[in-house]
C-alpha cells in the first residue's frame, strides 16, 4: 500500500505537469472555461499565487499517506481525490464545457489516478483493513479540503480581480487558448495589460 501512495504522489506530480507545463493550459480553463467568473482571465479567480497554495496542500494530503500507510482513511482520501474527484472534474465537467475529449490533467488522472486507486480499493478490501469508519473520515477529509483549502482558501480569500499573482502571457498562450475557446463557442476574454511583467 505505501508503494501505492507513493506511485498516487508521482502521478500528482505528473498531473501537475500535464496542467501547466505540457501542455500547459490549465489557467485559461480554469478561469474561463470550468468556473468562468468574467476575468481578467490570467488572474481570476485562480492565479499564480493560489494555485501555488491549493497544490501545495495537495501535496501534503498525497504526501503523508506514504509515512502512515497503516492508518487508511488518510490514504484513502487522496485515492478518492484522484479517482472520484479528478474524474469528475478532468473527464466529464471541462470536457463538457471545453466540447472536447481531453483538458490538461486527465492523462495522468485516467492512466495513473484511475488504476492506482482501483488498486489501493482492491488491497485494502482484500487485506481486510477498510473499515465503514475509513470511508466516513475520507470522504469528510476530502469535503473539507475541497471546501476551506480549495474554495474558501484558495479561490475566495486568495482570489481578487487585481491579484498582483497573474498568470504569465506564456502560461495563458499554452494548449492553443484562443483557438480552443472559440471552438467551444466561448469568446476570448483580454488579458491585464502587464501580464508579461508578472512573476514567472
Amino acid at each position: 500500500m505505501q508503494f501505492i501512495l507513493l506511485l498516487n504522489f508521482i502521478v500528482f506530480l505528473l498531473h501537475e505537469f500535464e496542467e501547466y507545463r505540457l501542455p500547459g493550459g490549465e489557467p485559461w480553463v480554469l478561469n474561463e472555461v470550468f468556473q468562468p467568473s468574467g476575468g481578467p482571465p490570467d488572474r481570476y479567480k485562480a492565479n499564480q499565487n493560489n494555485v501555488l497554495f491549493i497544490n501545495m496542500m495537495c501535496w501534503v494530503m498525497y504526501l503523508v499517506p506514504i509515512f502512515v500507510p497503516a492508518v487508511i482513511w488518510v490514504g484513502l482520501a487522496p485515492v478518492l481525490f484522484g479517482l472520484v474527484g479528478q474524474v469528475i472534474v478532468h473527464v466529464v465537467i471541462t470536457n463538457r464545457k471545453l466540447k472536447t475529449f481531453y483538458n490538461p490533467g486527465q492523462a495522468a488522472v485516467l492512466l495513473g489516478h484511475v488504476p492506482l486507486g482501483i488498486w489501493y480499493l482492491v488491497e485494502v478490501h482484500q487485506q481486510a483493513l477498510i473499515s465503514g469508519w475509513d470511508w466516513v473520515l475520507a470522504l469528510a477529509y476530502v469535503l473539507l479540503f475541497g471546501v476551506v483549502i480549495m474554495q474558501g482558501i484558495g479561490f475566495r480569500l486568495l482570489a481578487a480581480t487585481d491579484s498582483p499573482y497573474p498568470f504569465t502571457a506564456a502560461e495563458m498562450g499554452r494548449w492553443n487558448r484562443v483557438e480552443r475557446l472559440q471552438r467551444a463557442g466561448i469568446t476570448p476574454l483580454p488579458l491585464s495589460s502587464d501580464v508579461t511583467t508578472a512573476p514567472v
